[in-house]
This record gives structure tokens, sequence and C-alpha cells, in this order.
């Protein structure tokens, strides 16, 4: 008769509870494993985004809209027009339970060729706008940039501060504006101070130029002194917007840099309220091109990580690729790609995890230009691949293209269909 070991016994006996109560003890994993499939099936990487129309409190003959949300969620929605004399001319509206309040003036200055709104923390804001004049010299038109300080809602501003500090005002183009979170603003744009047309020397000789497009950077402390104007690059894509996220340190500046042998690659550079660093380029895509592409890039930030993506092109074929960085910017990883080809544009980036940013970009089509958006990863992965807009009839939306920002759980998109005088928001659902 073979020997047993006490421990075999146990063993045995354990053996025998677990199959007599097997069918309870199973019930529990059962019911997990079907809450698992139940969630998994909400978030399936290859359904699309749900999304739908949003109201607008937009008139359609507006000259353009933008977007922003605060650090707690809540969208802002600014946009200016051109009216008669002392009419508001620069508004905002805030989106509040699926509706936007009523439109709040910024300011009724009139030529406004650019313009944006962003938050101060989550109780205040500030806006940014650019008019144009005549030039003294009587020959074409010059740009003034404005900053103003409101309340969470916009109903009160601050009287405006001109930011550009030349002697004799400049062309500009595409200012951007961004607050620290200590309320310090940092704007940029490009600014032609240094740049002058020389006329024909002879009947039938061409125009030429001399000097340069200055990149300038300057900022604008709590209390609305002047810090500092810098000159920050002298050989940059100057009709590509630059870009900029900020923290405690300064911001970080997105744009399109110009090298040797008319290289465009996306560039990044580290600014403070008082000086600047070098540009680094994010990936060397050797993208040759004569003469600007103007299509900027786009960032965002989530505590240490950075993502940025861009439009460049491989083998004449336009493409969109994003990239992220863990250590705020200093190195990026290689990118990934998210328009293979018949790409248009970066219509923004918002980081939603430290490891995924939603991206949303314009395509062209068989119809019109359309306008995409998915959630990238920083693995590669690319989920919810979603066309929330598209235009018919070979249309194309009004440059630099539709713009987005993301609130709690949505990202509203906004597009100008300058063909057809529409303009118009989406809505679409991003919750994980």
């Amino acid at each position: 008769m073979p020997h047993f070991s006490y421990k075999f016994f146990v063993s045995l006996i354990l053996a025998s509870i677990l199959m007599l109560t097997g069918g309870c003890a199973q019930q529990p994993v059962v019911k997990q494993q079907a809450k698992k499939n139940e969630r998994t099936a909400k978030v399936d990487p290859q359904v699309p985004f749900a999304f739908s129309a949003l109201q607008s409190p937009v008139l359609n003959e507006s000259v353009d809209q933008k977007l922003v949300s605060r650090p707690d969620g809540s969208v802002v929605l600014s946009w200016w027009q051109n009216t008669a004399k002392d009419k508001p001319a620069l508004l905002i509206s805030v989106l509040e339970n699926e509706q936007w309040t009523a439109p709040s003036p910024v300011t009724a200055v009139t030529n406004i060729i650019e313009a944006q709104v962003v938050p101060v923390g989550n109780d205040s804001l500030a806006a940014l706008w650019m008019v144009s004049k005549p030039a003294k010299s009587g020959e074409g038109e010059v740009h003034d940039i404005f900053a103003s300080r409101g309340d969470k809602f916009g109903k009160q501003w601050t009287p405006p501060l001109r930011l550009n500090q030349e002697t004799v005002t400049s062309m500009k183009e595409s200012p951007i504006l961004a607050a620290m979170p200590d309320g310090t603003l940092l704007s940029s744009w490009a600014d032609m101070r240094h740049y002058k047309m020389i006329p024909p020397s002879k009947p039938g000789a061409e125009a030429t130029s001399e000097g340069f497009t200055s990149l300038m950077v300057t900022s604008v402390s709590p209390d609305d002194k002047h810090i500092k104007e810098m000159l920050v690059d002298k050989d940059f894509c100057e009709c590509c917007a630059p870009a900029m996220v900020t923290d405690e340190q300064g911001g970080l500046l997105a744009y399109r840099e110009h090298l040797v042998g008319n290289v465009r690659d996306p560039a990044v550079m580290r600014i403070s309220a008082i000086d600047f660093g070098q540009s680094a380029i994010v990936h060397n895509d050797h993208w040759v091109l004569d003469g600007c592409p103007s299509k900027a890039p786009a960032i965002a930030r989530l505590d240490s990580t950075v993502g940025i993506a861009w439009l460049t092109a491989v083998n004449d074929k336009t493409r969109i690729r994003a990239a992220f960085s863990t250590d705020k910017g200093q190195h990026f990883a290689e990118p990934i790609e998210l328009e293979l080809e018949n790409a248009g544009s970066v219509s923004g980036i918002e980081m939603d995890s430290p490891h995924s940013a939603l991206v949303a970009w314009t395509a062209t089509g068989k119809q019109g230009e359309m306008t995409k958006l998915a959630r990238v990863f920083d693995d590669g992965r690319i989920e919810h691949r979603t066309t929330v807009h598209s235009l018919s009839e070979g249309k194309a939306y009004k440059w630099p293209g539709p713009r987005m920002t993301k609130g709690n759980d949505i990202v509203v998109i906004g597009w100008n269909d300058e063909q057809a005088k529409k303009m118009g928001l989406v809505k679409v659902q991003v919750g994980q």
C-alpha cells in the first residue's frame, strides 16, 4: 500500500471543496469579465468619436474665430468682425451647460487683422489683437499689437497695452499670446522692422529686398509693465504662425525653422520673461521647399510631457506627424505618422494624459477639404480616427484652417468656410 503524507490529504480535501463550490466561486469572475467587455466596447479604438454640431454665437459674416480652454476645462470662444466705429469688434463667449453666454465685447477698435484670447488661470483672461494702419511713408500698411486683461467672463477689461516697441511701426504677422501661471504674459510674432523692400532700379526690373524678418518675443509683468522685447530668430518661416505653451519657468515656443538649403522643419525654443535659449529641431524631416508652406506646428503640455504636431512632406506627399517629449521639450521621440498623403494643416493638439494627445488636422478628400481628429499615444497607437467636418464642391477652409480646444471630456473645433460664408462649431465626445 502506497504511503500518503499529511500534506497530500490536506490538498485533496481543499481540492474537493473547490470543486463543490466551483459554480459559486466562478460567478464574480464572470461578472467582472462582463463589465470589462462592456467597458472595452465603449472605447473600441476603431470606433470614431461621437460628434455633433454645436450652436454658435458667431455670425457668419465675422472675420474669424478662435477657441481656448481654461485649466478647469471651461471653453472660451473669441471672434472678431469688421464693424462701424465704436461698435464691438472683438467679442468672447463662454460655454456653460451646453449654452454660450451672451457675447461680451473686448474692444471696439477697428481694422483688427488678428486676435486671440487666453486664460490666466481659471479666474481671468488676457486678450491680444493686431490692427493695421497706413504706413507713414504712404506705402502699404503697418501693424500694432495690443494686449488687455479681463475678468473671468470678459465683462471688464484693462486699458490696452501696446506690445511692439519699435520706434517706426513695422509690418507684422501671426501674433500669439500665452500666460504663465504667475500672470506674466508672453507674446510672439513675425516682425519686419529689419526688412526693407527696394523698388526696381529701372522700368521692367524686379523689386528686391534687404534685411530679414524677425521672430520677436515680448514679456509683460502681472501688473502690465513691459519687461523685455527680444529678437529670438532672424531666419525662420515667417508665414508659419508660432505656437506656445507655458509653465512656471517660461514658455516653449514652437515654430517652423528655415535651415540651409531651404529646409523647413519644426523647431522649439525655451523662452523666459528675460531670456531665450537655442532653437532645437524636433525632427529632421529635411523638407525642402522654395517658399514658406504657411502651415504652422501646434504644441501642448501636461506636466513634463509635451506633444507637438506638424505638417511635412515625403516624396512630395504632405503628411501630418506628431511627437512626444517627456522632459519638457528638451528631447522628442521619433514622430508618429497620422496622415500619409493629401494632408492640409494641423488644427491643434491637446494632451489628455501623460502618454496621449488629441490631434486635429485637415486633409483633402474627393469632395473637398475635411477636418479629422484622433487620439495618438506615445507608443505609436492611433485610436478613434474621426472625420468631424467636411466641405464639398472642392472647397477649402479659410487660412490658417480650423482650430480646436479640449474641455472636460469634449473637444470643440471651429471652422470657417470662407467661400460659402459659413462659420461653425463641432463638439466631439472624447471621454475615455
